[in-house]
């Protein structure tokens, strides 16, 4: 990256300095006597901000873009309330507060959801095998037309609807599994 200014102009180089995190002690005067350039007053770098309890904001535990509770302390990363209140006792020089009472249920965190959907289940190769368990006489507990109406899949759209198609596919796995019609349709409303 690269910014330009003129550093005949003073007020460009407050502009580069607060850009810079620094501020000037005193007005910025160029020199313009043909020498190389240099400002006249000392540069300090400015403060980084800090909470209520004096501490500066660290991205492994708290919360970014960077922002404050109510009572002025920065707010907490997800996942990091412990080191967070850990962080807090040791600027403050207070203990942490206590862990909850024994017999207190802890909050669990939720199972993270597949990365990637399943592939959708291909109409032909599910239609298939649907008609080979229906020629087979202990191919299905039921007939066709419960087992549609129990899983609500209409004839219609049965091609083209992978909701439908899915169940189907399920309940034919309950039933490889020993399962009877109603268990099938659990399993397959379930899936």
């Amino acid at each position: 990256m690269q910014i330009t200014f003129d550093p005949r102009d003073p007020d460009e180089c407050a502009t580069i300095a607060r850009l810079l995190g620094t501020a000037p002690t005193q007005k910025w005067t160029p020199v313009n006597d043909g020498t190389p350039r240099h400002f006249q007053g000392e540069v300090t770098p400015a403060q980084p901000e800090t909470d209520c309890h004096g501490m500066t904001h660290d991205d492994t535990i708290h919360s970014t873009p960077a922002s404050k509770n109510a009572d002025g302390s920065w707010r907490a990363k997800r996942g990091q309330k412990e080191a967070y209140e850990a962080a807090i006792a040791a600027a403050t020089g207070k203990d942490a507060p206590a862990p909850a009472p024994q017999g207190m249920p802890m909050p669990v965190a939720a199972s993270a959801a597949p990365a990637t959907p399943p592939a959708p289940i291909d109409y032909k190769t599910m239609a298939e095998r649907f008609m080979a368990k229906m020629a087979d006489p202990d191919g299905l507990p039921a007939e066709y037309e419960a087992i549609y109406t129990a899983l609500s899949i209409g004839y219609d759209d049965l091609e083209t609807n992978q909701t439908s198609i899915a169940r189907l596919s399920a309940y034919m796995d309950a039933v490889d599994n020993g399962d009877d019609h109603d268990g099938c349709v659990r399993h397959a409303m379930s899936a």
